[in-house]
C-alpha cells in the first residue's frame, strides 16, 4: 500500500501511465487508480480464448517520429516491443493493382522527401510539384495564428494544385491519424502530423506496429512504480474529485471510500470529467465533455497463406482503409484491417462486415484470390477517439486548471496533436511537468 502519495493519478491509459512513470522517475510517490483490471485505456490487448493468440482491440499504428511515446517506452525498457519500418513506406492499392508506392530513401531531410516524391510512380507532374511544396504549405497553415482553425482537411487539399492523385496518397494518412473523414477533419491537426513527419530524419519516418500486442508496450508499468514506492490499484473507481480549502485533496471512491493526495491528475476520457468535477469547477469544460466519439472498426482475417504483398497497405475505393500483415497465427496467416470514422458500421452485423472485408481483400490483392479463409473476427471500438473536427479542436482544454493541485491529462486535452497514443503520452508528460 502507498500511504499519503505525493500524486494520485486517476486512469491507467497511456496518458496516466506516462504521467505516473514520469513522476516516479523523478522521485515522486505515485498512486494510480483504474476502473478496469488492466492498463492501456482504450488501446489494449487481450488473449483470444479460441486461438490463444494475443489480439489488440484495434490495429493501432504508431510512427517512428512519436518522440513522447518512444520516451515512455525507453523509460519502461519496452522499445523492442515496437516493430518499425526503417523509413516511410506508403503502398496504396486499388482494383487489383498497386496505384502508388511512396518510399523515403535513407537520405538527410529534406532530401529523403524530395527523392520519394520524384520516384513515386503514378503521381502526375502537378501532384509532384504540390507534394514538394507540402512542407511549406503545412508551415503556412500552422503560422496563421488561428485563422486556419476552421479549415477541414478536404478544403485544405482542394486549395492545393496536386489534383486527385496527391489527395488519394494523403487521405489514408489523414484517416489513420485523425480517425475522421477528410471533409470533417481539422486541417490544422493533420498539418501538425505532416510537419513532424516531414521534419523527421529518414530513419524516423517509418510507421510502426506492436510486434505482439499493445500491452507489451507498457509491460512492467506496475513494477516500475512499485520499485519507486508507488502503486497501481485496479478495479478501483474514482467517482469525484475532492476539493478542500480551494484545492484538490483527493478523490471519493465507488463504495464510499476516499483517497487523499496533494495533487490529482485526471487522466480519464473527456466525457468522464462531466461527473467527476463539481458544477462550478466543470463549467469551463462543458463543451469538451459533450464532444461525440468517433468509432473504429477493425477485423482480423486468418487465411491459409500470406495474402498481402507488403507489410501494410492502404486501400482506395473500399470500405476497408488499411490492411496489415500480422504474420503467422496458429495454422494460418493473419491480416488485420481498419475502418476509421466507422459510424455507419456500428449497427451493421459483424458477419456482414467480415464478409465485405474478405471480398475487398480478394478484389484488391491478387495473392488473396486463391486463398482459403480460416477464421475472421470483427471488433467495434465505439469510443475510439474524440472527434477531431475544427469545432471540437476549439474546446480542448489545457492541462493546468484553475484549481490548485488538479491537473488534466488525456488525448482530448490541448496537446496540439490528434487524439492518438502519441497525443495521450504527450499529455501525460505535460501533466507531470506541471506538478510542483
Amino acid at each position: 500500500m502507498t500511504p499519503n502519495p505525493d500524486v494520485l493519478v486517476v486512469g491507467a491509459g497511456f496518458a496516466g501511465v506516462a504521467a505516473a512513470t514520469a513522476l516516479a522517475e523523478r522521485g515522486a510517490r505515485v498512486l494510480v487508480v483504474e476502473t478496469r483490471q488492466r492498463p492501456g485505456g482504450r488501446a489494449y490487448s487481450w488473449l483470444d480464448p479460441r486461438t490463444g493468440d494475443v489480439r489488440d482491440n484495434g490495429q493501432h499504428v504508431l510512427g517512428s517520429f512519436y518522440d513522447e511515446t518512444l520516451r515512455l517506452l525507453d523509460r519502461l525498457g519496452t522499445r523492442d516491443s515496437l516493430d518499425a519500418d526503417p523509413t516511410l513506406r506508403l503502398h496504396v492499392w486499388a482494383r487489383g493493382r498497386e496505384i502508388y508506392r511512396f518510399e523515403c530513401p535513407p537520405l538527410p531531410s529534406p532530401l529523403h522527401w524530395l527523392a520519394a516524391v520524384s520516384s513515386c510512380e503514378g503521381l502526375s507532374l502537378p501532384a509532384r510539384i504540390a507534394a514538394l511544396r507540402l512542407r511549406d504549405r503545412t508551415r503556412t497553415l500552422l503560422s496563421r495564428n488561428g485563422d486556419g482553425a476552421s479549415i477541414t482537411v478536404q478544403q485544405w487539399m482542394d486549395w492545393g494544385s496536386g489534383g486527385e492523385d496527391l489527395t488519394a496518397l494523403l487521405w489514408p494518412l489523414a484517416l489513420a491519424a485523425l480517425n475522421e473523414l477528410p471533409g470533417e477533419a481539422s486541417a490544422v491537426l493533420f498539418a501538425r502530423v505532416l510537419d513532424r513527419l516531414l521534419e523527421a530524419p529518414a530513419s524516423r519516418t517509418g510507421l510502426a506496429l506492436p510486434r505482439r500486442g499493445l500491452a507489451d508496450l507498457i509491460a512492467g508499468f506496475e513494477s516500475y512504480l512499485a520499485s519507486r514506492g508507488g502503486e497501481v490499484r485496479y478495479r478501483t473507481t474514482a467517482l469525484g474529485v475532492r476539493i478542500e480549502d480551494g484545492r484538490a485533496a483527493g478523490v471519493s471512491l465507488l463504495g464510499g471510500g476516499r483517497l487523499s493526495a496533494g495533487t490529482v491528475i485526471l487522466a480519464v476520457p473527456h466525457e468522464r470529467i462531466g461527473w467527476m468535477l463539481r458544477p462550478e469547477v466543470l463549467e469551463p469544460y462543458r463543451e469538451v465533455v459533450a464532444v461525440p466519439w468517433s468509432p473504429i472498426v477493425s477485423t482480423v482475417h486468418t487465411y491459409d497463406r500470406p495474402v498481402l504483398p507488403t507489410r501494410m497497405a492502404a486501400l482506395l475505393g473500399a470500405h476497408t482503409q488499411w490492411a496489415f500483415d500480422r504474420g503467422r497465427a496458429g495454422e494460418g496467416f493473419a491480416v488485420g484491417t481498419v475502418r476509421s470514422a466507422a459510424t455507419p458500421d456500428l449497427e451493421r452485423d459483424v458477419s456482414v462486415i467480415a464478409a465485405e472485408t474478405d471480398r475487398e481483400l480478394r478484389d484488391t490483392f491478387p495473392e488473396a484470390r486463391s486463398s482459403t479463409l480460416l477464421a475472421s473476427r470483427v471488433y467495434k471500438e465505439r469510443r475510439a477517439t474524440m472527434r477531431a473536427t475544427p469545432e471540437s479542436e476549439r474546446t480542448r482544454p489545457p492541462a493546468e486548471t484553475a484549481v490548485p493541485g488538479l491537473v488534466l491529462a488525456g488525448d482530448w486535452t490541448a496537446t496540439g496533436l490528434p487524439p492518438t497514443i502519441e497525443g495521450a503520452v504527450w499529455s501525460g508528460h505535460r501533466a507531470a511537468e506541471i506538478v510542483r
